[in-house]
């Protein structure tokens, strides 16, 4: 081992860096693998305790490449075993870093030697975490997949479990996550720990919405799973009840009483039930019923009524007053201070923008307030919540879901106007902050038919024209010619409304483009089955609330419900009737999504979740056109969890 070179003495290399150089040219003749672990080899030796000392505070304090530093130090100075032991803890430091390259370099040369059984688990386990942070979750559990022996220490078993518990929450595979976390929690003797891996439990069953637990219990008790699932579920379809919380819960305990959550955490589900739920007695709904926005207002006011008449808590029945706000601005502040002069103990709306935007900006809002649309600025008010059907989270999704797809270049087709320029900045963003690249923006005019100049331009059929033009005049002579797209283009963001979306996908195919993806938004499908207007729309990807794609007939209101009583604004204002429905739910949910900023409340525009700015957002579900009918995607649900 070259111990004359300097951990920091090359300048120029990051120290991380150099470690990883350093380790390659240390490589001495491992000891047999049956030699034992660190702890009872070498009875003579005793590490330095003051590098030893260093290095653990190092690592504790977050100081990855200092802790780094002295595990090489002290690789360096120690025999075997204990020398590999100590550059496996430089690569995990290193690792948990973000440092992968050079953990990558360390953990290579340590694989070139046999180890034994248990450095040779703790190797595994840095390369895991080491795919973890490349976002390769299914190599992470084919190197997890290693036999545990029981020479393995308890603290490596536990670092397996934890790994793959965030292997399966990375790809979606919640289930899983939870049995990893159940055998965390078996090998747990501190009280503390314990709690805060049930914790951890618990978060990942909220990602899992009412129907997916439900059908993921497939045992009786006392299973312990299923009695985990159970009692996620037990939470989630009473949360806006606590009256009835503490008896389902009791129930719960009485299935399942030697399960590991009948105890301390029960208790503590319990004791919070209130704190779950804010229910309001006195709710002002403010909408512009009167005036240019009477329709959709009418279809939310519809809506929310709908939610509160078909409420399961029959004994929760508060005060709800409409106050008109006619889209004005004075009016708007008028009914605002109005409904607080009534004693209003919530208010949901105002829906006019240019009055959430002021009501944002004013120095104090002392009653709890649920606006439904999006003031641009900053919200600095506790108790202002925004919520709607805000466009730029389904461009979000848009690049999100291209992303979990495998693509990297995109190419963006947006109308002319505010909106367009809106939706295409929001992908653009979101989709290079994921390490994608944009080759081509493109802006097409939507009151025309024609979309043939953008379309050729945004595929480079323009210049192949061009090309071609150039080569005959060259040449002076007729030449065969196939003018042909761009051949760097993984798939195409789109966004358009119906009309526009029908039109512009022929000419996609038109142009040479129709083995080429196609991404949109919810604003491509009317929401209405229609396959004679959409059979041009074959094959585009489009995310869209559940109301629309998988509306559920068990719960009330439905969508049939409202067909049935509103026919003629029913289907021209769908989505606002979602809209209503979830502002209604939203209510007693937001003091518990608020306390608990990870979960999510399952709703009819989507899966709901708080942001720290108190803006609701929507996960969607996503659908693919097939015979001018849209189709709900096989992976839908797993798109739908907030990421």
């Amino acid at each position: 081992m070259n111990r004359h070179t300097p951990f920091s003495g090359i300048k120029h290399l990051g120290p991380a860096i150099v470690l990883a150089l350093t380790v390659a040219g240390c490589a001495t003749t491992p000891p047999p693998a049956s030699e034992p672990e660190p702890q009872a080899a070498e009875q003579s030796y005793t590490p330095d305790g003051t590098l030893l000392a260093r290095a653990r505070m190092a690592e504790a304090q977050g100081n990855i490449v200092i802790a780094a530093q002295e595990y090489q130090a002290l690789a360096e100075q120690s025999p075997a075993p204990w020398r590999e032991q100590f550059w496996l803890k430089a690569a995990s430091a290193l690792a948990r870093g973000g440092y992968i390259n050079e953990a990558s370099y360390i953990t290579a040369e340590l694989a070139k030697q046999p180890l034994p059984a248990t450095q040779q688990a703790d190797l595994n386990i840095v390369n895991a975490r080491i795919a973890l942070k490349q976002g390769q979750s299914e190599r992470a559990l084919a190197i997890l997949d290693f036999p545990v022996t029981a020479d393995i220490p308890l603290e490596t078993r536990q670092k397996r479990h934890h790994l793959r518990a965030e292997a399966f929450e990375s790809a979606g595979n919640y289930i899983e996550a939870t049995r990893e976390r159940m055998a965390i929690d078996a090998l747990l003797t501190d009280a503390d720990a314990r709690w805060q891996n049930q914790q951890r439990l618990w978060q990942t069953l909220n990602l899992l919405s009412t129907d997916a637990l439900q059908r993921a219990i497939t045992a009786p008790p006392p299973d312990i799973l299923s009695g985990w699932l159970a009692l996620a579920f037990d939470v989630k379809s009473t949360i806006a009840a606590p009256s009835r919380m503490e008896a389902q819960l009791e129930q719960w305990r009485s299935r399942y009483p030697d399960h590991p959550a009948a105890g301390q955490f029960l208790d503590n589900l319990i004791a919070n039930k209130d704190e779950l739920s804010g229910r309001p007695q006195r709710i002002a709904l403010l909408l512009p019923l009167s005036g240019n926005f009477s329709a959709p207002a009418t279809a939310v006011r519809d809506g929310f009524l709908a939610a509160y008449y078909a409420r399961q808590e029959r004994d929760y029945t508060p005060d709800i007053r409409l106050y008109d706000t006619q889209g004005e601005p004075e009016a708007g502040q008028q009914a605002y201070q109005q409904a607080i002069d009534d004693g209003a103990d919530f208010i949901v709306g105002p829906l006019n923008k240019q009055l959430v935007e002021q009501l944002a900006q004013t120095e104090t809002i002392d009653t709890p307030t649920l606006a439904l649309n999006y003031a641009r600025t900053d919200n600095i008010h506790d108790k202002l919540f925004q919520f709607g059907l805000l466009p730029e989270d389904e461009a979000r999704q848009v690049a999100e879901r291209a992303w979990l797809d495998g693509y990297n270049n995109a190419v963006v087709l947006i109308p002319e106007g505010e909106w367009g320029e809106r939706m295409g900045a929001t992908f653009s963003q979101h989709w290079e902050r994921l390490s994608g690249v944009v080759l081509e923006t493109q802006t097409y005019e939507p009151s025309k038919n024609d979309f043939s100049t953008p379309v050729q331009k945004l595929l480079n059929i323009d210049a192949s024209k061009a090309r071609y033009q150039q080569l005959k005049q060259l040449l002076d002579a007729d030449i065969k010619f196939e003018p042909r797209r761009r051949q760097d283009v993984d798939f195409i963001f789109s966004a358009a409304f119906p009309r526009q979306a029908r039109q512009i996908r022929p000419q996609l195919k038109f142009f040479y483009a129709a083995d080429l993806p196609i991404y949109s938004t919810s604003h491509a499908y009317t929401g209405i089955e229609d396959t004679t207007q959409d059979r041009d729309m074959d094959g585009v990807m489009f995310c869209d609330m559940p109301w629309v794609l998988a509306p559920r007939t068990d719960v009330s209101p439905n969508w049939r419900e409202i067909e049935a009583q509103w026919q003629r604004t029913a289907h021209a204002y769908k989505r606002l009737y979602a809209m209503g429905a979830d502002a209604y739910q939203l209510i007693s949910w937001l003091r518990y999504l608020r306390s608990h900023r990870e979960e999510h409340l399952p709703g009819e525009t989507g899966n709901l979740y708080l942001d720290s700015s108190n803006r609701i957002h929507r996960q969607l579900l996503w659908a693919r056109f097939k015979r001018g009918k849209a189709q709900l995607d096989k992976n839908s649900e797993r798109y739908a969890q907030p990421h």
